[in-house]
Order: C-alpha cells, then sequence, then structure tokens
C-alpha cells in the first residue's frame, strides 16, 4: 500500500479527530481520504469531538485544490464537529487566507486558525 498525503486517527480519550495533510491530493488520493473520513467519523458523536488538522506540511492550492478542500470543508460542516481547528505554521499566510476564505464560503462558522 503506498503512502497516504493524509493520516485520520480518532482519539475517544480527549474527543479528538487529528488529521494532517501534506502537499497535495491527487484526485485517487482524495477519493481516498473521503473513504476514509467518513469510515472513521461515522462511529463517533462528532458533537462531541473537536477535528484538528494539522496543515504545516500542506502545500499552496491551485484553483483545482482549492474545489477539494471546499469539498471536504462541506463534509467537515455536515459532519457536525463541535471545533475545527487548523494548525499552520508561521511561514503559511497564503495557507492561513486560503483556508480562512474556503471556510467561509463552505459556511464553516466553527473554525480557528491557529499558528504553531
Amino acid at each position: 500500500m503506498s503512502q497516504h498525503p493524509y493520516t485520520i486517527e480518532v482519539d475517544q480519550v480527549i474527543k479528538t479527530v487529528h488529521m494532517a495533510v501534506n502537499g497535495v491530493f491527487s484526485q485517487e488520493e482524495y477519493d481516498s481520504f473521503v473513504k476514509d473520513y467518513i469510515a472513521k467519523t461515522s462511529s463517533i458523536q462528532t458533537s462531541s469531538f473537536t477535528l484538528k488538522v494539522d496543515c504545516t506540511q500542506m502545500a499552496l492550492l491551485g484553483p483545482g485544490e482549492v474545489e477539494k478542500l471546499k469539498g471536504s470543508f462541506v463534509r467537515y460542516k455536515e459532519t457536525g464537529f463541535a471545533k475545527i481547528v487548523f494548525v499552520i505554521s508561521l511561514q503559511q499566510t497564503i495557507i492561513k487566507m486560503q483556508l480562512g476564505r474556503v471556510a467561509r464560503e463552505a459556511g464553516l462558522n466553527n473554525v480557528d486558525i491557529v499558528v504553531q
């Protein structure tokens, strides 16, 4: 099995779904991500969980990637997490703007973008 550009782990103890994304996703990787995301989140009560996404290894997004990201954000909203936290590095100013804009477009109101 090849290495995915993402990880998804559920921590029942601290009620957090930890995700990490690296680079950009091909269409096949995005489709695999969607399946894995649904599989991992369908068995938990998401309204009591925080989704924490490590974006520190994420690449700058082109128009095609922005649409995939928006689709993911709509899915996060539909899943109903109590809170969503995106973690970025200090150097990712443009990615911070992209995340904020796409979150607004997707209707995500419970988002924090944290610099680490």
